[in-house]
């Protein structure tokens, strides 16, 4: 199991670290189960960083599609 989990960690913090979210959903519905409590306050400083990580990518493609409609806008008056 620690292999397991260790392996789960190092995938966690790779995608992370290449900002890929779609590996991290991968992994989060693919948590693993049974783990002592210090890796247990890894995954949760992990996962509070990949949600920081998604809000700010949702803000920014936010902001994206903002600029595109407001440009859209401005061409079709």
């Amino acid at each position: 199991m620690f292999i397991i989990m260790k392996t789960w960690l190092d995938k966690f913090k790779l995608a992370l670290i290449e900002e890929n979210i779609s590996i991290l959903e991968e992994l989060v519905d693919n948590f693993p189960r049974n783990m002592d409590n210090e890796k247990l306050i890894e995954v949760k400083a992990l996962t509070e960083e990949a949600i920081r990580l998604i809000i700010s990518k949702k803000d920014i493609a936010a902001k994206e599609i903002h600029k595109f409609k407001r440009a859209l806008e401005y061409t079709k008056a």
